[in-house]
């Protein structure tokens, strides 16, 4: 069985896409990147939605659930 590495999203709410669903022209991220973005958006006080792609660990998906991603 091969396993994809996981491709991450991060959107910042806004009041033009306040789910946070739009990915049109979001770059994918890898890990490392996503949380580095998903850090500088709470440290911003921005609520943002995180999309994933392939696999990724529980510890990941926690990661980001401690910044108060949404899903």
């Amino acid at each position: 069985m091969t396993y994809m590495a996981a491709t991450y999203h991060v959107i910042a709410l806004s009041s033009e896409d306040p789910d946070g669903a739009d990915t049109r022209g979001e770059p994918s991220l890898s890990y490392p990147d996503a949380l580095k973005s998903a850090k500088e958006l709470k440290s911003q006080g921005k609520a943002f939605r995180v999309h994933v792609g392939g696999e990724q660990s529980a510890e990941q998906m926690q990661r980001f659930r401690d910044l108060g991603a949404l899903f």
